[in-house]
């Protein structure tokens, strides 16, 4: 995901919400979701974040950030929020971070919770352990 992302995510965003909301409606739905403009942008500048684009449409992404000497692990890959149609892309999209996460030598995958599609996340990945956050070891060092 790059920064040109951001305005055709956003787009892509609001053409998922209900259809019986108006304008007005749904730019206040965007204000209080994980993919508020400002957070794209955020999330588009770090180099952590994945989206799934085919024939030119966007289908799904990721946003994630690295996490410093976080809970004990010295670097994790914090996963903000998830996106998508379909499971198989969400899969191909969390499958891609993970092998990220262990090709840079990060120690976490952590998964936000609030996200709605956490209950996904820990049935097609079910190494992810519960707790605060969802959570994966990349390494075999460190199974707690």
């Amino acid at each position: 995901m790059l920064p040109v992302h951001v305005d055709a995510i956003f787009e892509w965003e609001i053409s998922l919400l209900p259809e019986e909301l108006s304008g007005i409606q749904k730019e206040m739905k965007s204000w209080e979701s994980p993919w508020r403009k400002e957070s794209l942008e955020h999330y588009g500048n770090l180099g952590w974040s994945f989206i799934a684009i085919n024939e030119e449409k966007i289908e799904g992404y990721i946003l994630g950030q690295p996490l410093l000497f976080f809970n004990k692990w010295t670097q994790s890959l914090w996963v903000d929020h998830l996106s998508f149609k379909n499971d198989h892309v969400g899969l191909e999209l969390l499958d891609t971070t993970i092998r990220w996460a262990k090709t840079k030598h990060l120690q976490k995958v952590l998964f936000n919770k609030a996200c709605d599609k956490s209950d996904f996340v820990q049935r097609e990945f079910n190494q992810f352990k519960s707790g605060d956050f969802l959570h994966l070891s990349t390494t075999k060092l460190n199974e707690e």
